[in-house]
């Protein structure tokens, strides 16, 4: 890379931190099940957590749990410096890497920074889809860590779409976003076969799914004060509100 690209990325990270904060500030945020994670920090102090969720919130999740050192994985492509200098900034370790490349090198890395203690995670359909699928390696990790893994979610009342492969959420200046933890966490055995590893991948997805269902539709309730009691239909939908 150029020297006058590193400068370049550099400077888009700090101009992403500065606009971002200042368009978060003006949100109001609700968290519902938060007090899991709440009591598992607590019991298990020094101890890391593995998150996951779908790409499209990766934007508000970067604010949401900054400067906490969270470990997330980057494409090792030139776009992914992008994600890289952003996280960055928010106090964030990227793991440059992604499953098409050093996939595998990346996953190591990320090994031996759960095991100091940090947590992390996040987007596991990423980096380029299908939206909604998640990818093995979180439930990999989570095997070879022996950390218990959470599903989280959120959405909000007011936003942009953009037009890419996830669907990116950018909250408009102003709304009110609804943030969701699940209610239980997932444990991968450590002698997990691949096929029981694909069983749990599955398992993760419906959860998933279940979660971006009621945060999809909380805002179209007047009289639903928590998303967990929105019902959600049987099967799942395979897709978020917005696209169908």
């Amino acid at each position: 890379m150029k020297p006058w690209e590193h400068a370049a990325f550099y400077a888009f990270g700090w101009v992403v931190k500065i606009l971002t904060t200042l368009l978060f500030m003006t949100c109001r945020v609700r968290v519902f099940g938060r007090e899991i994670e709440e009591r598992y920090l607590k019991e298990n102090p020094g101890k890391g957590l593995l998150y996951a969720s779908w790409h499209r919130g990766l934007f508000y999740f970067v604010y949401f749990y900054r400067n906490l050192q969270f470990v997330v994985m980057a494409s090792a492509s030139k776009d992914g410096e992008f994600a890289n200098q952003a996280t960055k900034r928010f106090g964030w370790i990227p793991v440059r890497g992604s499953s098409s490349r050093g996939g595998s090198q990346a996953l190591a890395e990320m090994y031996r920074l759960f095991e100091k203690g940090h947590r992390g995670g996040l987007v596991v359909d990423a980096p380029t889809g299908p939206p909604y699928i998640s990818k093995i390696g979180i439930i990999i990790l989570a095997k070879r860590t022996g950390l218990p893994l959470i599903p989280v979610m959120w959405n909000v009342d007011r936003c942009w779409r953009l037009k890419s492969w996830d669907r990116s959420i950018i909250p408009k200046p102003f709304s009110k976003v609804v943030f969701v933890y699940g209610d239980k966490f997932m444990h991968v055995p450590s002698d997990a076969s691949k096929e029981e590893c694909e069983e749990y991948r599955e398992k993760l997805d419906d959860a998933l799914r279940r979660m971006m269902y009621q945060t999809d539709h909380f805002f179209s309730f007047s009289d639903i004060t928590d998303p967990r009691q929105i019902k959600v239909p049987e099967p799942v939908p395979a897709t978020e509100l917005s696209d169908t």
